[in-house]
């Protein structure tokens, strides 16, 4: 419409549109940032959170604003690879720690039903070699009992060189669970640290940009 004043400039919608957009961007990157990389994880948002941040970035007039927001989106490969990775190595760790716990408790059992065998094998093969010296005295009435003794004894002997190699493995094996159970809780302080150093870094990001 026109008069004799001239015309006049009608607002630009696509302008409207757009900053409206950026104005929802704005208010998702808040929530975002109010979360933990955890729950933004776990819910599988960072990509989300990268391409809201890379949208806000490249709309961003405010210098301060702009610069932030494009670190963000340079450390959102980082927290993406890291995150998932720090989340799935304590959930194994708490796994791992959990199962070698149940069988430290089952080895332990067995070891002790180890020691029970060893001690009852060492009782015979000693019984068996004094009533070999006894028969020594009496070798040529009883040399016929004497070999039968005899063959006892090493069978006994054997028996008991293959209770110890058994329980020297599975005191072995114990102490390899016990191992991956000192590893898996490194594992798990480690990748906690990961996440706090992440956390800390994000928070800096929600600091930075005052929202």
């Amino acid at each position: 419409m026109s008069s004799s004043g001239g015309s006049i400039s009608s607002p630009n919608p696509d302008h409207g549109t757009s900053s409206l957009l950026m104005q929802q961007q704005r208010e998702k990157m808040v929530g975002f940032l109010a979360m933990s990389l955890e729950a933004i994880s776990q819910t599988k948002s960072l990509d989300e959170v990268e391409n809201t941040a890379l949208q806000l970035a490249e709309h961003a007039t405010d210098p301060v604003e702009k610069t932030v927001l494009k670190d963000l989106v340079s450390r959102l490969a980082e927290f993406k690879e890291v995150i998932p990775s720090s989340l799935s190595t304590i959930e194994t760790s708490r796994g791992v720690e959990s199962s070698v716990d149940q069988v430290k408790k089952d080895m332990e059992a067995r070891l002790l039903h180890r020691k029970r065998q060893l001690s009852s094998l060492e009782i015979e093969v000693s019984r068996l070699g004094e009533e070999d010296m006894k028969l020594e005295a009496e070798i040529q009435q009883l040399s016929a009992r004497k070999a039968v003794i005899v063959d006892q004894r090493t069978l006994q002997e054997k028996e008991l060189d293959k209770a110890n190699q058994e329980a020297a493995k599975e005191l072995e094996e114990l102490m390899k669970q016990c191992d991956e159970s000192r590893q898996a809780v490194e594992n798990r302080m480690r990748a906690k640290e990961r996440l706090a150093q992440s956390n800390t870094s994000w928070k800096l990001f929600k600091d930075n940009l005052g929202w």
